[in-house]
């Protein structure tokens, strides 16, 4: 069973640890990561969610994950991509783009530019059962239409998508 973290509504761990899917009382939240990977052919790396996940079988979506207890989100970013897709990803390649939060989890989001191809790529069975390479637009295109992400969240990784910055207002 996974352990996490739990931090409070500014993003600071509690000092308490939970069950992954424990629902948290009000201004408690769990931490995930999310990672957008990014090839020299300037093509995304996104994964079809396996159909055996509780969450949004089959749906396609970023590689991401939780951070389990004791892992900040950058640790937690780089052991989620080689589980789920195989790629191993060092520190000083991974970004921090921004922090969103939705509902019970704060959400860090990174981004890695790295020479890679689909053939590179393992797929973690019980986590994913495709993968694709898309552009920027597909895949601003998809994160617009998923109903379980921010509207901030989609404003501000559109925003990167297409310029490749992120404005600090």
């Amino acid at each position: 069973m996974e352990m996490l973290d739990v931090y409070n509504i500014n993003g600071k761990p509690t000092g308490q640890i939970a069950p992954r899917g424990t629902i948290l009382p009000d201004g408690n939240f769990f931490l995930c990561t999310h990672i957008f990977l990014e090839n020299m052919n300037h093509q995304f790396l996104i994964q079809q969610r396996s159909n055996e996940k509780l969450t949004r079988p089959g749906q396609w979506d970023i590689t991401a994950g939780a951070v389990d207890s004791g892992e900040d989100s950058l640790v937690a970013a780089i052991r989620e991509t080689q589980e789920e897709v195989g790629l191993i990803l060092k520190k000083d390649k991974l970004h921090f783009l921004f922090r969103d939060r939705l509902r019970c989890c704060f959400h860090d989001m990174y981004y890695a530019s790295l020479p890679f191809r689909l053939e590179d790529c393992t797929m973690q069975a019980s986590e994913v059962q495709a993968l694709r390479l898309v552009s920027a637009e597909e895949l601003s295109t998809l994160i617009q239409k998923m109903p379980h992400r921010s509207d901030n969240y989609k404003k501000t990784i559109t925003q990167f998508l297409q310029n490749g910055t992120i404005s600090k207002s």
